[in-house]
Order: structure tokens, then C-alpha cells, then sequence
């Protein structure tokens, strides 16, 4: 995807994204059982902005929505698991937003560990580990996004 492209599909997503609004996510995420700490460093991350294209691109937005999406298409992984994989994999492949969810990957490992941790000593047999498919599930639904902010990325450093 050259950095054309992209900016226009990050500008399609932003306006999608636009009604949303961070109290829903707040109350689905207590009802399912997240910690209201870590919904509230979601909150920091839900006002990033940034201005491309001489508009406001809400990044932040973009990228909890598509976390809440995850976790609505995965009912099947735990809270802790779904969360830990999609911070965790945008932590270290999206460029703009990694030093603000840093801190947040820090606050999920205990709850990713403990979401995880029983679920391990069942599924020891199996190649692969549920942190494992839980990772690769999450790069596949999250691989658009990335590609798209990695070709914003270049733009801005040409």
C-alpha cells in the first residue's frame, strides 16, 4: 500500500470512527470485566490525535475501537488474553502510537498472565499455545491497520 492510499483509508476509518464515543466502550468494558484502571489509560489513549492531510486524524480512536472489535468477534478468548494480544501486538508494530500504549502493555501482563495462566496448563499438549493463537489471531485481524499506519508513517518521513 503506498503512503497515498493509506492516508486515504485512515481518513475513510476517522470518519467512521467519528460517532463513537469512549463511555460505551467504558461501560462494555466493565461489564465484561475489565479493570476500570486499565480502561482509564485507554481513555489517554482513546484522545490521541494527529493532523495529516490537514485533518485530525483521531488515532487513538481507531485503535481502541478496532481493540473493542477484536474483542467482540473473539468472545471465546478471556478479557486478559484478547486485550494482551491486541496491545501487545500494536505496542510493537504501529509506529505513532507505541510509547503511548506502553504503559498499558505493562499494567495488561499481569492480567494477560492471569487470564492465560490455567487455560496453559490445560492446552500444555497442544503445539500451539493459547498466547500463541491468541498473538496470530490478533496480527491477522489488526494486519490492515498496521499496514496503513506504517505507510502514514513513511509519508510523514519523506
Amino acid at each position: 500500500m503506498n503512503s497515498s492510499e493509506a492516508l486515504f483509508e485512515l481518513s475513510l476509518i476517522n470518519a467512521e470512527e467519528s460517532n463513537t464515543n469512549f463511555d460505551d466502550f467504558f461501560i462494555w468494558g466493565l461489564e465484561k470485566g475489565i479493570p476500570p484502571e486499565i480502561l482509564t489509560r485507554l481513555k489517554k489513549v482513546w484522545d490521541f490525535t494527529k493532523v495529516a492531510i490537514e485533518e485530525s486524524i483521531s488515532i487513538g480512536k481507531i485503535i481502541v475501537n478496532t481493540i473493542w472489535k477484536f474483542m467482540k468477534a473473539h468472545p471465546q478468548l478471556s478479557v486478559g488474553l484478547a486485550l494482551g494480544a491486541a496491545v501487545g501486538l500494536l505496542v510493537a508494530a504501529i509506529p505513532f502510537v507505541g510509547p503511548l500504549l506502553a504503559p498499558l502493555a505493562g499494567t495488561l501482563t499481569s492480567l494477560y498472565g492471569a487470564g492465560v495462566g490455567a487455560a496453559m496448563e490445560q492446552d500444555v499438549r497442544d503445539a500451539t499455545s493459547p498466547i500463541q493463537a491468541a498473538i496470530s489471531l490478533a496480527k491477522s485481524f489488526f494486519e490492515l491497520l498496521i499496514e496503513i499506519f506504517k505507510a502514514v508513517k513513511a509519508h510523514f518521513e519523506e
